[in-house]
């Protein structure tokens, strides 16, 4: 059976940057293996929808994303099976035909806003860490990543965080919190965050 390891946290609070880090950690560092799962790669499949409907959807809200279909192939992955686990297309917001096969390891990673949110996920964690950044990091960070990866404007970048993404936060992320063992502060280091994680996961 593995471990699973569930790392949640508010958008660009750092659990992304965490999450690679445990796995790099388990895959180059240890005899151990590990997997990662993203909550990206499950939101719903919307290729019903015009475009237009599809830009009017708030992604930010967990009912956009398929928790059902995650829960179901975690646990696959859990008891050792692997898994056709979805590939998502940001630019056109639907689901693509082919899969990503992901196999099970004795560790399995996995990161996401809304995961610790979601009751229906909480007892397939062996361990779960929020990520904490207070919301003018977040913001700055985003920003960056928005101009630099996604070809955004900062004007759309700063619209998007205020309307939709902040008030996410506030009402699902954040409060998701007190299901988590540990937290990690989101402006320390990566190798100090690191450590503090790999404290309470057990040696094989």
């Amino acid at each position: 059976m593995a471990f699973v390891v569930g790392i949640a946290g508010g958008s660009c609070s750092g659990k992304t940057t965490l999450a690679q880090a445990l796995v790099s950690h388990f895959n180059r560092a240890t005899s151990v293996q590990a997997s990662l799962l993203m909550q990206d790669s499950y939101y719903a499949d919307l290729s019903g929808m015009t475009l237009a409907e599809r830009d009017r959807i708030n992604f930010d809200h967990p009912s956009a994303l398929d928790f059902d279909v995650m829960r179901d192939q975690l646990a696959q992955l859990k008891t050792g099976a692997s898994i056709a686990c979805p590939v998502y297309d940001f630019s056109r917001h639907q689901r693509c035909a082919e899969t990503q096969t992901i196999e099970s390891a004795p560790v399995i990673i996995v990161e996401g806003t809304l995961i610790l949110e979601q009751a229906i996920l909480l007892p397939l964690f062996d361990l779960r860490v929020f990520v904490y950044a207070d919301e003018s990091l977040r913001l700055e960070r985003r920003i960056q990543r928005d101009i630099k990866e996604r070809g955004r404007t900062q004007a759309f970048a700063e619209a998007q965080f205020h309307q939709t993404v902040a008030p996410m936060h506030n009402a699902f992320v954040d409060p998701s919190m007190q299901h988590a063992q540990v937290i990690v502060e989101g402006a320390l280091a990566t190798q100090l965050a690191l450590e503090q994680v790999l404290a309470h996961i057990p040696a094989p």
